[in-house]
């Protein structure tokens, strides 16, 4: 079985969308000297190819690419069947492309569909700072950009036009509705969340306070799961040799001022605005206390690292 598997999967394009970290899983528990091959097989993410392909539909759920198909029930949730409805839907998609197409190798996606719909795109929480000169014209150059050409709701940057006019910034991986915060909660394998970190300049946590509603809403099922998160990025910046910073996410200065957030947030029609969490600003020893679980070497260099290295322009 094993053996049957290695050969199929050796020479395989795998499609995957939902199904990609049951996949990583599966495969991780087997001990590597058994697969005696290492796998660096394309992998295409069919949620991505059916928003550029399919317009007009409400929604790209598995279930609802396959009625739009007309490919019939399945037993959805499924391993075995999700995998065969994305093949066949993996399918569907290229022979339909290649009726006005030309699509013989798989980078050609990248331009079958024409420009990418920047309102279908997922959005991250990013921090970037100003180090020079040069990187405060780069932050107007992106601001500008952002409000005028890629507004939609609101202002958003392209990764894409970061990464152009990244020179004279510092990128972080802010709190946890930046993307490797997102990754790591959402256990995706440790070469995706790698890939994600190596994007910023440095990595960033957060007093467990902040994430409060991730146990409220049953994402995480203790306060403990939350500072093992922090853990989980502290290792990461450890082992990619990128400084860890933590902050306290400032909202507003005094515990007090809450109330002011709160008020701003229930016009916005937050259903959890009387929910504040701690976004105030902390004293150093209020943050030294609060990561002490890091061990006290990791969380003064943690929790002073930023003081340390700042410059004024």
């Amino acid at each position: 079985m094993l053996r049957s598997a290695t050969l199929w999967l050796s020479a395989a394009i795998l499609p995957s969308a939902h199904i990609t970290q049951s996949l990583t899983c599966r495969l991780s528990e087997v001990p590597p000297q058994e697969w005696k091959k290492s796998f660096d097989n394309p992998v295409v993410d069919t949620l991505s190819i059916a928003k550029a392909a399919l317009k007009g539909i409400k929604n790209y759920k598995l279930d609802t690419i396959a009625k739009y198909f007309k490919l019939g029930d399945f037993d959805h949730h499924r391993a075995v069947a999700d995998a065969e409805m994305l093949c066949m839907i993996y399918m569907h998609i290229v022979n339909d492309t290649r009726k006005t197409t030309k699509l013989e190798y798989i980078g050609d996606f990248n331009t079958a569909f024409g420009s990418v719909d920047i309102k279908k795109l997922p959005t991250y929480h990013q921090i970037i700072l100003v180090k020079n000169k040069v990187g405060l014209k780069n932050l107007y150059r992106l601001i500008s950009a952002s409000n005028l050409d890629y507004f939609y709701k609101k202002p958003r940057i392209p990764k894409s036009l970061l990464s152009q006019y990244r020179e004279g910034l510092i990128i972080g991986s802010a709190c946890e509705a930046g993307e490797l915060f997102r990754a790591i909660l959402e256990k995706e394998s440790q070469e995706k969340i790698e890939e994600i970190a190596s994007f910023y300049d440095y990595l960033e946590i957060q007093h467990i306070g902040n994430n409060m509603f991730l146990l409220r809403n049953g994402k995480v099922s203790s306060e403990e799961d939350l500072r093992d998160l922090n853990r989980a990025i502290v290792e990461l910046g450890d082992r990619l040799g990128k400084p860890v910073v933590a902050t306290c996410d400032v909202h507003f200065k005094d515990p007090e001022d809450a109330v002011f957030r709160e008020v701003l947030q229930a016009g916005q029609g937050y259903e959890d605005f009387a929910n504040q969490p701690p976004l105030y600003f902390r004293t150093t020893d209020e943050m030294l206390e609060e990561f002490a679980y890091l061990g006290e070497e990791k969380r003064r260099r943690k929790s002073l690292l930023q003081t340390r290295t700042e410059s004024p322009i």
